[in-house]
């Protein structure tokens, strides 16, 4: 019973949200951006248990669609989530949509539907009072294995598992690696991003040297950056704090740091900087 009644409240909030999902998409869809879908769990038919596999289904979706679009931790992630559980309910609506039964004034002229770049899969079986459950990520429908996730809760705990899966998911297939650009009034800033997660680098050019900035993550949103300068016969070193949010044009982001460093033996020399720095996702 609790599998159902969850279920169903989830399946209308979803629904609400499936033309939405897909038209917005291909709105706002950049080449370097991953479309996610969640396909079938398996169950083994284990009796009260009957629409696990489903439900468990339908609250990892609930968990991808919102904690992407919350503005929260993942607010850097350009993953979508596309519906691919019922595609053939968007095939209907596109055949109604654009039928003499529609009334052409507030018709839908067109839905876009696009096919997920990874779909989330997997199987739950229930015994013993618990239950254990694998999740596949796979390139495509039918296409080859990314990733394999499993654990176990108490049978009747399973669907609190769907957020921890979740975020497992978005840790593992969040797209890079990611352009930089920017800087600030004397100096510019240039590199390659693998992953935002992990700690990274790049390089600052200014007349005369060069400031080689490394980057430590303290949460997906943020953390602790280092520097040291190099040239025209003088060094020096400094560090601040970033922070990485949305860009606001839907694909790029942008890192934000403020920083104070200083001269080696020259008095006076320590300053603030504050540099804006541009992350473009590399076109796949």
């Amino acid at each position: 019973m609790q599998v159902r009644s969850l279920a169903s409240h989830f399946v209308p909030v979803l629904c609400a949200l499936l033309l939405v999902l897909l038209s917005s998409a291909i709105a706002s869809a950049q080449q370097a951006d991953v479309a996610l879908a969640v396909g079938t769990i398996t169950d083994d038919n284990y009796p009260g248990r009957e629409s696990a596999g489903n439900g468990l289904g339908e609250v990892i979706l609930h968990h991808l669609v919102t904690t992407l679009g919350d503005g929260g931790e993942f607010a850097w992630c350009a993953g979508k989530v596309v519906e691919w559980r019922r595609i053939d309910e968007v095939i209907k609506e596109q055949k109604f949509q654009q039928s003499k039964y529609a009334d052409p004034a507030t018709a839908i002229k067109k839905l876009g539907t696009i096919a997920p770049d990874f779909l989330i899969g997997g199987r739950i079986t229930f015994g013993a009072g618990k239950a254990d459950w694998t999740i596949e990520t796979r390139t495509n429908p039918g296409g080859d294995l990314v990733d394999s996730f499993t654990g176990f809760s108490d049978d009747d705990a399973y669907l609190d598992e769907a957020a921890r899966i979740a975020e497992h998911v978005l840790d593992k297939l969040c797209p890079g690696p990611w352009t930089v650009t920017g800087g600030g009034a004397r100096i510019k800033v240039s590199g390659t991003v693998a992953k935002l997660n992990e700690a990274f680098k790049v390089v600052g050019k200014f007349p005369g040297g060069t400031a080689d900035f490394v980057y430590t993550p303290t949460s997906r949103s943020g953390g602790t950056v280092k520097y040291v300068l190099a040239g025209g016969g003088f060094s020096g070193a400094g560090s601040g704090t970033y922070t990485i949010g949305p860009s606001g044009d839907g694909s790029r982001l942008t890192i934000k740091q403020t920083t104070k460093g200083c001269i080696n033996g020259v008095p006076g020399s320590c300053k603030t900087n504050s540099e804006v720095l541009t992350l473009t996702p590399v076109s796949r």
